[in-house]
């Protein structure tokens, strides 16, 4: 015996899903056009066959009965049938009508969202919500004279490059900073190898002849204020040493107040020659010390 198919007033309910855009709306049970008609053959062929059985149990009249009933709802689902078919020529204006609603479902429902936040808002949040006091100097300020002076003068240094000084104004400075530096030398205690010395440009030279030289500088007129450490290049030479080229790269020199930063600002403003004698003699020492093994390497090699 076939199997029972469902009725076509429960196959709706069979296969739902969701069109695509639907997301989030109401669901929707549909099925498959091929499906429908598989079970709509089904249930055709089951109440054949079961009025096949029945039939010869009944008398002439009631089989003309059964036969005509039988036709006539088999030709009712075949007419729905044929009008579904021809309606599923025109389902994608059905798909974009559902997914309009769809879509409108979904902005009334961030509408009301909103409006309950805004609600919420304004029972419980903004209860306690007050507008500053209105700034009405300087409103009246800006509005009369088109500025505003009472600006913290920090801003204004911060953001306003100072002016430069003119000639007059930096020559005048340099003598006065050569005289600071003069009187700075004269009142300190100077090292006996470090007696030479010129004072020009607001600085201050001092030479230790076949070993160094070094240039320094102060920031400022007060005796606590530190020595600067300005240039520093070293005198030892020797032609026969490479090749007629300095005895120190310039990396090196620039590599003597980066290792100790504590040359550059000198701690004692007193005696500043001290750390920078120290650093200075090593390098010298060094290349010394190398201009004389290179010159005894010579002479051991000639004899």
């Amino acid at each position: 015996m076939a199997p029972t198919p469902l009725p076509l007033e429960q196959m709706s309910g069979v296969g739902g899903y969701l069109p695509a855009g639907q997301e989030g709306g109401p669901r929707i049970n549909t099925m498959s056009m091929s499906m429908l008609i598989d079970f709509i053959i089904q249930r055709t062929y089951h109440e054949l066959t079961v009025l096949a059985e029945l039939l010869p149990r009944k008398t002439d009249m009631e089989r003309k009965i059964e036969i005509y009933n039988y036709a006539a709802r088999t030709r009712h689902l075949f007419t729905r049938l044929n009008a579904l078919v021809k309606w599923g020529n025109s389902v994608s204006k059905v798909d974009k009508s559902s997914q309009i609603m769809s879509f409108l479902d979904k902005q009334n429902m961030l509408f009301v969202e909103t409006a309950d936040m805004l609600a919420r808002m304004s029972r419980e949040t903004l209860v306690r919500a007050r507008l500053p006091n209105f700034h009405i100097p300087a409103a009246v300020e800006v509005l009369t004279t088109g500025t505003y002076n009472r600006l913290p003068t920090c801003i204004r240094e911060r953001i306003v490059p100072a002016d430069a000084i003119t000639p007059a104004e930096k020559k005048q400075t340099l003598l006065r900073l050569n005289q600071v530096i003069q009187h700075r030398l004269v009142t300190g205690k100077l090292l006996p190898q470090m007696r030479e010395f010129r004072i020009k440009n607001g600085r201050v030279t001092f030479e230790v002849k076949h070993e160094f030289s070094v240039a320094l500088t102060v920031m400022g007129d007060s005796q606590n204020v530190p020595w600067r450490l300005l240039d520093i290049d070293v005198l030892v030479e020797d032609k026969e040493t490479g090749d007629g080229k300095s005895l120190v790269h310039p990396l090196q020199v620039n590599y003597i107040p980066s290792a100790n930063p504590k040359l550059v600002w000198v701690e004692n403003p007193q005696c500043p020659e001290r750390g920078i004698q120290l650093a200075c003699t090593i390098s010298a020492s060094r290349c010394s010390w190398e201009v004389l093994y290179t010159q005894r390497s010579a002479e051991l090699r000639a004899s």
